[in-house]
C-alpha cells in the first residue's frame, strides 16, 4: 500500500501518499479531477478545506490561519485540480459577498441554483501562497479573495442524484466544504455558462464583524470535513484490514499510518478557534436541509447572533434576524428518495408544505430574508444583485476572459 493503485481508471492515493501530502504545506498537488480518489473513494479534488492549526497563529499580532487544500490554477478542460495551501490574514478582509449561481431554466429565478460566499481582502492584506511565498524569482504569491462552496462529497462516476439526496441515511453525499480562489471558482462556472448574481453583505463592526464571518465559515467546514474524513477513513481501514492477511510482513507499518492519518485528520488543536459543529447526524448532504444554501445562510445567521450577543448589533432588525439552525430531515424525505412515481405524486403535498414553511430552501429566497434582517447592502428599498461572469461585470480585471 506505499504506492497508489489503479482501478476501473481511478487512482486511489496510498495512507503513505495522503501523510506526504499533509507534511508538505509548502508545496502545491495536482490531482486528476476525474480520476484521483482518497482512501475510502471519494473524490480528491473535492477534499474540504481544512486548517492546519499546527502553521497557524489565530490569536496572533497579527492573527492568521494557514488553509489547507484551495484550489488554484486547475485547468478544467483537462480534468485538473491544483491545490495549494494559504496563509490567510484574518484582519485582512474588506467585504463579503453572498453568491447565487443559477443553473438549469428560469435563469436568475431558477429554483436550482448553488450558493457560495466570497471573501475580499484588502490590497495590503492579501492571502498568501506557502509554495511562492518565499520564492527568489518574484512570483505573484497573493490571491485577491477566497470563495468558500458546500458540496456533496462524490465517488467517481456517481453523480449527483436530487431524490436519492432525500435520503440521508446513505453513506453516499457526505457534505464537504471546498475553498477556491474566485478567480478559479468564476471561470468554473464560466465555462459551463453560469454567472453569479453577488450581494454584498453587511455585518455590524465592519472588519470585526467580516472576521468573524470567515472564522465561523472556516472552523464549520473545519470540522465537518475532519469529521467526514476520519469516517470516510475508518470504513476505508475496515475493508483494507480484510483484504491483507495477518502474516504480511508489512501489515504493522501500515496500521501505524493508519492510525498516524486518523489522528491528524481528526484531531484537534489547542491553539483551535472555537469550533462551529453541526450535530453528528447531520454531516450529509441534503438538498432541502443541508445544503449549499442552507449552510451559507445558517453561517450568516450564526455571525449575525455571536456579533449582536457581544453587543454588535447596529443595522441588524433584530426582529426579523432568523434563528441559526438545520432542519431535521423528515420521514416523507427518505420516502421520497425511494418512491416510484404513483409515491411521487402522494408525497407532492408534503414536499410543498415544507417549500412553504422553508423559504430558505429555495436559494433565490435567502437574499430577501438577509435583506429583511438589514445583513445586506442596498443602496435603496429594492434588492438588487451585481451580476458577475463572461458577458457581464468582471471583478478581476478587463483581460480576464481575453
Amino acid at each position: 500500500m506505499s504506492n497508489a493503485s489503479t482501478v476501473d481508471d481511478c487512482r486511489t492515493m496510498s495512507v503513505q501518499q495522503v501523510l506526504a501530502w499533509l507534511d508538505s504545506p509548502d508545496r502545491e498537488i495536482r490531482l486528476r479531477s476525474h480520476r484521483d480518489v482518497l482512501p475510502g473513494g471519494f473524490m480528491a479534488a473535492a477534499i474540504p478545506g481544512l486548517i492546519d492549526w499546527d502553521i497557524s497563529d489565530p490569536h496572533g499580532q497579527p492573527p492568521y490561519v494557514v488553509l489547507r487544500n484551495l484550489s488554484y490554477g486547475g485547468n478544467p478542460l483537462e480534468r485538473t485540480t491544483v491545490l495549494h495551501s494559504v496563509r490567510v490574514p484574518l484582519d485582512g478582509i474588506e467585504s463579503a459577498e453572498f453568491i447565487l449561481v443559477p443553473f438549469g431554466r428560469g435563469g436568475r429565478f431558477s429554483p436550482l441554483q448553488h450558493v457560495q460566499i466570497r471573501f475580499v481582502f484588502a490590497r495590503d492584506k492579501r492571502p498568501q501562497l506557502l509554495n511562492v511565498a518565499d520564492s527568489s524569482t518574484g512570483a505573484d504569491a497573493m490571491l485577491d479573495d477566497i470563495v468558500a462552496s458546500w458540496v456533496s462529497w462524490q465517488r467517481p462516476r456517481i453523480g449527483w442524484n436530487l431524490r436519492r439526496g432525500m435520503d440521508d441515511s446513505l453513506d453516499r453525499y457526505p457534505l464537504s466544504m471546498r475553498v477556491l480562489s474566485g478567480s478559479q471558482s468564476l471561470l468554473e462556472d464560466s465555462l459551463q455558462q453560469r454567472d453569479w448574481f453577488s450581494y454584498r453583505l453587511r455585518l455590524p463592526g465592519a472588519n470585526e464583524g467580516l472576521g468573524e464571518l470567515f472564522k465561523v465559515v472556516m472552523t464549520l467546514g473545519d470540522s465537518v470535513g475532519r469529521h467526514t474524513l476520519a469516517h470516510m477513513l475508518e470504513g476505508a481501514e475496515e475493508e483494507w484490514l480484510q483484504s491483507v492477511p495477518p502474516s504480511d510482513p508489512n501489515r504493522e507499518e501500515m496500521e501505524h499510518e493508519w492510525e498516524e492519518l486518523k489522528h491528524r485528520v481528526a484531531g484537534i488543536h489547542p491553539l483551535a478557534l472555537e469550533v462551529h459543529e453541526l450535530p453528528e447526524d447531520r454531516n450529509s448532504y441534503h438538498p432541502l436541509t443541508r445544503s449549499c444554501a442552507t449552510l451559507a445562510r445558517y453561517s450568516l445567521l450564526l455571525t449575525a447572533h455571536r456579533l449582536a450577543n457581544r453587543g454588535l448589533s447596529e443595522g441588524i432588525n433584530l426582529q426579523r434576524l432568523p434563528e441559526p439552525e438545520i432542519d431535521c430531515t423528515e420521514q416523507w424525505m427518505r420516502k421520497l428518495a425511494h418512491s416510484g412515481w404513483r409515491s411521487l405524486f402522494y408525497q407532492a403535498p408534503k414536499a410543498l408544505n415544507f417549500l412553504l414553511r422553508h423559504h430558505e430552501a429555495i436559494p433565490p429566497q435567502i437574499p430577501h430574508q438577509l435583506h429583511a434582517a438589514g445583513l445586506l447592502e442596498q443602496d435603496s428599498d429594492k434588492l438588487r444583485a451585481t451580476r458577475y461572469g463572461l458577458h457581464a461585470t468582471n471583478p478581476y480585471g478587463s483581460s480576464f476572459f481575453v
